[in-house]
């Protein structure tokens, strides 16, 4: 019997095919990877740069909104008859005193400030300056950024109109819709007309339907913030009065809550960001309540104070723009230049900290500027 060998053909792929098929796939998927990993570097990036764009706009809307409001006292009255009060001399009553609408204290880059952050209400663990109105509402001077600015601006707040007439050494009866006149017992106020003014403590309220008594008893001792028995005055110590000119307050006059606003840069309180590192914010505190953290990722504040060299001009414009420790008089500043560095919060890039940054200015006029006063 004659052998017939039939051949067979093989089917599926060759080695050198499955090899050539998982090398393309390689390939395709790896392009497909750089592209993810493109895409989100980018879309990282892009997160970052409008992050720090936001941080810095309303960094700057922040403060833009104190310092124009910055010496509002209503009618605007002649500071050479603005009472004080209180017991404490105005550098004592830091937190209240409308006197200064702006100051500052510059930071040298070696840690000290000038003029000293001593200066400040401060709460150092448990330990309460005297000038701090509040126990345990200070700020603590070793945690604002060495080489930062803060930034101290003065109003008062929105008045409530006196609703009959206000005898030099009486009580201001004011609108209360609802029976809240919109502050209350050791408030520290301002009353104030388009000649004169009146900073006082409330030691007391009545309340009558739509209206409240503030009263403003004095003390013969106490602390700084009592109302004193006997007042300094441009001619020497009187008794305690409302004015110095012996005038009464009519019902154009209105009664508001003086406020000090103060801005610093201080590490957040919302922990590392994803290298590790501390983030710094900037911090805002109004009267006489805690510091609150404001925006996270504003790492650096400084300021030029525009002041006015001519103010017999009767013209507020600033003709030259100093740091604080060159301004001559307070009074004669009438625009803050604000500068504040911004960042990203998290690394976006792999140089350095990996922080994108950017530096934000504006100048901002002061509407009460009053340099002749």
């Amino acid at each position: 019997m004659s052998g017939i060998l039939t051949m067979r053909r093989t089917h599926g792929f060759s080695l050198i095919e499955l090899m050539l098929a998982l090398a393309l796939g390689v390939v395709v998927v790896s392009g497909i990877v750089q592209l993810f990993v493109g895409n989100s570097k980018t879309y990282t990036l892009l997160t970052g740069q409008s992050r720090l764009q936001e941080n810095g706009r309303f960094a700057l809307d922040f403060i833009e909104r104190s310092v124009r409001s910055a010496g509002y006292m209503g009618c605007a009255p002649e500071r050479q008859y603005m009472v004080k009060g209180l017991r404490g001399n105005w550098n004592v009553v830091y937190e209240f005193d409308i006197t200064r609408f702006v100051q500052g204290h510059e930071g040298n880059g070696d840690g000290s400030f000038t003029p000293p952050l001593a200066a400040l209400p401060t709460t150092v663990g448990a330990v309460n300056a005297a000038n701090l109105y509040n126990d345990g509402t200070g700020i603590d001077p070793a945690v604002i950024a060495p080489q930062t600015d803060v930034l101290i601006v003065r109003q008062v707040s929105a008045g409530t109109p006196l609703v009959q007439t206000l005898q030099p050494n009486g009580n201001p009866v004011v609108r209360a819709p609802g029976g809240n006149p919109g502050f209350g017992v050791n408030d520290i106020v301002m009353v104030s007309d388009c000649e004169q003014a009146a900073v006082f403590k409330i030691t007391g309220m009545n309340v009558a339907g739509n209206e409240a008594t503030l009263l403003n008893a004095t003390a013969t001792a106490g602390d700084f913030f009592e109302n004193a028995d006997t007042i300094a005055s441009p001619t020497g110590p009187i008794p305690y009065t409302l004015s110095f000119l012996g005038r009464s307050y009519g019902e154009d006059a209105v009664v508001g809550e003086v406020q000090t606003t103060i801005f610093f840069v201080a590490p957040t309180t919302a922990g590392a960001n994803n290298r590790g590192n501390v983030p710094m914010s900037l911090w805002r505190r109004v009267g006489s309540t805690n510091a609150v953290e404001l925006i996270e990722g504003v790492e650096d504040l400084q300021l030029l104070y525009g002041i006015d060299n001519t103010p017999a001009d009767g013209i507020s414009d600033a003709n030259q723009y100093v740091t604080f420790p060159n301004v001559p008089d307070v009074n004669q500043i009438v625009a803050v230049r604000v500068s504040v560095t911004a960042n990203s919060v998290d690394a976006v890039v792999d140089a350095g900290d990996g922080l994108l940054r950017r530096t934000f200015t504006q100048t901002i006029l002061i509407r009460n500027a009053n340099p002749g006063a």
